[in-house]
Formats: C-alpha cells, sequence, structure tokens
C-alpha cells in the first residue's frame, strides 16, 4: 500500500528523471501575481487556440531572477511584463508534494516578446485596413475652433499639467473648456480603462468638439496597449476627431496613425489648439482691414472720377458760355444795326410816302414805327451782359464745383461766382 506522499515522491522522482534541464517554453501570461513584500512572481501560464485554452500551468520565478528579467525586458521592449503578453521563457519542469507541477522560470527572451509584439501591430493594422476604419476618425472634419475639449489622461501625470498649464495660462486670453477622464495609460488595463471613457465621452458627445488622448513624463515604457487592436478600433471610428499627444520618441503606435490629429507631446498638442485660434485670429484682422481698406479704396476712386467729372464739366461749361457769348454777341451786333439801317431806309421810305400818299395813311405808319420800336427793345435784352445778370453763377467748395447737395456738410465754407465778383459763404441748412 502506497500513502499520498509516495506517490507525489514517485511522481516527483519520475519528473526529475525524465524533464532534468531547462527548455524554451512559449506560453500567454493569463495572471501575473507579482508580490511585492517578496519580491516574488507566480504568473498563470496557458496556451490558447481559437481562443481556447488548451494548456495551463503555474510558473514561479524568484524575486532576485525577477528583479534581473523585468529590468533587461524593460530596457529591450520598452515595455513591462504584463498579462495578456506571449514570452518564450528560459524554464525547467518542478514539481513539489503540496504545490503540485509548475515552471520554474529563470529568464524571458526579450526578442521573442518583440517579435510578438510587432506581429500583433501589424495584424491590428491590416485588420483595421481591411474594415474600412483606417481613415475614419481623420476624415471627420476638424472644427474651426475647438475649445470644448474631453481630456482622457491621468490626473497626476506630468504631461497632463504642461497641458493644463499652456491651455490655461496662456498669454493671448483664450479660453478653453475641457474636462479630464481619468484612465490608465499603460500596463494590461490600459486597454478596457481606456476604453470605457471614450464610451462614457460618446454618450456625451454633443457637449465637446474633440477628444484628447495625453500621455507624458512615462517615456517609452508601456506603449504597447496603443497598438492593441480594441483600443485603435475604437479611436478610428469615434464620431468626434481624436488627438493624441501620447509622448514618446519611438515609431508611431496605431492608436497615433488612425488619430484625426497627432502630437508628439502633450506640449505640442496644446500649442496646436492655440495655434488654430492664432490662424483665425489673423483671418479676422485680414478681413477687418479689408472691411476699412476697400470702402476707402472705392471712395477715393469716386472722388477722382467726380473730380475728373467735375473739370470736364467746368471747361465744357466754360466753352459753352463762350460759344454762347460769342453767338449773342453776333446777335446783338445784327439786332443793334439791322434794325438801325433798317429804321433808316424804312423813315426814307415813310417819307416819300409822307409826300405821296393821302394822309390817312399817317396813322399806319405811326403804328409800324412804334412797332419797330418794341422790336428794338426786345433785342436789347438779348444782350450778353444782360443775359449773365438773369442769374448764371458757379458754386465750388475747396475749388471743385459742386452739383449735389451730398457733397456739403453744415458750415463748409463755398465761393459763388458771379457776373460781377465772387461770394464767400458758410452753410447754415441744407434741403435735398
Amino acid at each position: 500500500m502506497l500513502t499520498l506522499l509516495d506517490i507525489t515522491k514517485e511522481i516527483q522522482s519520475a519528473i526529475l528523471l525524465k524533464m532534468n534541464r531547462y527548455y524554451w517554453v512559449k506560453a500567454e501570461i493569463a495572471k501575473l501575481n507579482y508580490y511585492r513584500q517578496s519580491g516574488h512572481c507566480y504568473p498563470q501560464l496557458v496556451e490558447k487556440r481559437e481562443n481556447l485554452v488548451v494548456a495551463e500551468m503555474r510558473a514561479t520565478i524568484w524575486a532576485n531572477d525577477y528583479q534581473q528579467i523585468i529590468k533587461k525586458f524593460r530596457e529591450a521592449t520598452g515595455e513591462e511584463i504584463t498579462e495578456g503578453m506571449t514570452i518564450l521563457c528560459h524554464a525547467r519542469v518542478n514539481y513539489h508534494p503540496v504545490y503540485g507541477l509548475s515552471l520554474q522560470i529563470a529568464d524571458i527572451d526579450p526578442a521573442f516578446t518583440m517579435g510578438e509584439m510587432a506581429k500583433e501591430r501589424q495584424n491590428t493594422i491590416k485588420k483595421l485596413k481591411e474594415e474600412g476604419l483606417w481613415d475614419q476618425n481623420r476624415n471627420i472634419p476638424m472644427p474651426l475652433l475647438p475649445k470644448r475639449l474631453a481630456v482622457i489622461s491621468v490626473e497626476s501625470s506630468k504631461g497632463y499639467q504642461d497641458f493644463r498649464s499652456i491651455i490655461d495660462d496662456n498669454s493671448w486670453g483664450y479660453r478653453f473648456f475641457h474636462i479630464l477622464f481619468p484612465a490608465l495609460l499603460q500596463g494590461d488595463k490600459a486597454v478596457e480603462s481606456i476604453g470605457k471613457q471614450l464610451e462614457l465621452i460618446r454618450k456625451h458627445r454633443h457637449h465637446f468638439d474633440v477628444v484628447l488622448i495625453i500621455r507624458g513624463g512615462g517615456g517609452d515604457v508601456g506603449l504597447n496597449c496603443f497598438d492593441h487592436y480594441d483600443l485603435a478600433s475604437r479611436v478610428a471610428a469615434f464620431p468626434l476627431p481624436v488627438i493624441s499627444g501620447i509622448g514618446h520618441s519611438t515609431n508611431e503606435t496605431v492608436v497615433e496613425m488612425v488619430s484625426h490629429t497627432n502630437s508628439i507631446t502633450p506640449t505640442d498638442l496644446a500649442y496646436g489648439l492655440i495655434q488654430k485660434f492664432h490662424n483665425f485670429s489673423v483671418k479676422l484682422e485680414e478681413m477687418a482691414e479689408a472691411v476699412v481698406n476697400v470702402p476707402a479704396a472705392i471712395l477715393d476712386q469716386e472722388n477722382r472720377r467726380l473730380s475728373e467729372a467735375g473739370t470736364r464739366l467746368v471747361t465744357g461749361t466754360l466753352l459753352f458760355t463762350r460759344q454762347q457769348s460769342a453767338l449773342i454777341r453776333q446777335l446783338a451786333t445784327r439786332a443793334t444795326f439791322g434794325p438801325m439801317q433798317k429804321t433808316g431806309r424804312m423813315e426814307g421810305i415813310l417819307g416819300q410816302l409822307e409826300s405821296s400818299i393821302p394822309k390817312g395813311i399817317t396813322s399806319l405808319v405811326s403804328a409800324k414805327r412804334i412797332r419797330l420800336d418794341a422790336l428794338e427793345q426786345h433785342l436789347r435784352i438779348l444782350d450778353p451782359k444782360n443775359v449773365l445778370e438773369r442769374g448764371y453763377s458757379i458754386v465750388r467748395k475747396e475749388g471743385r464745383a459742386l452739383r449735389t447737395t451730398t457733397e456739403v456738410t453744415l458750415d463748409d465754407e463755398l465761393e459763388i461766382t458771379l457776373f460781377q465778383g465772387i461770394i464767400h459763404a458758410d452753410i447754415k441748412k441744407i434741403t435735398p
């Protein structure tokens, strides 16, 4: 008869005899189970096929080994060892009568994990493009002045504090409305945490213009979550423009690639938003300048045209006046000498008639003479001096001849040129 301890020791001996060396084992970390107090780590390892667990085993990493492993892993990959990560570990099989079967891990190959991460990244990119999500967020129109900001970040992060300092204290006085939606931004819980906040913002999206994902101060460690398909697809399909400011110097993550706009750091993101207000301000100044200068140019052009028209009018009027004066002088000459000659002839004829016709005709001759006198008086009225004396004048302001009442205002000084002399007058009343 064997006891339970006998059986377990037989199993232990068989395992040690058959598997007494280290193996390179590929597995996924289902649970990390790191204990800070002791420094030991007890990962729960699984293997999945088509999302089904086909193998599972507990592992052990002693404190000294764990510190060396995570330091080397972080330096090589820029990531922490997290749950859900596929690793290639150097381990040997161990069996304990109480604790059962386990793997004792002595090392983890970072290069393998980097390859798996790169493979996951490429699969994410390929899947997003196949589903038509790759350019979806970039095609959303950016608001002219994005001032209502939904910010996903960690309140205590340096990147978020830098962002707030620039946005809130900008020297131009631009005012932004922003609300923080706190989330984890690295580690195996980051995808779920950021996803929940994106969903919350989606429900209240009518209150915001854009979504900002801000991460800073953490270097390049823990960026693997931003290559995860679940998070990248949420960002790509989000109904508002997403601006990323993750803050790192390595290659772009998939989330940054599918975001509407990517800024290298939270500081650059803040200055980019302020720049949009600067650009709009410049356009307003240009429009204001156009509103002032264009009408002034039009008025100046019209004033020149009016001045030229006034000059042409004055010149034409003077020419017309000279022509009319010459014509009137001719008429006056004819009117003066013609009637006199005609009167002389008529007097001679009348003298002859008086001597030759009966006295009864004398009254008719007298009537004709009166008619001739009236005609002579009418012709004298047509003399040029008499025509000008009837009220022709020219009204000028600052040397320009006036045409309408719209060209003057009250108290303007006018120059009125008459037939004889010039009058200087001030305007006291204007009747359109």
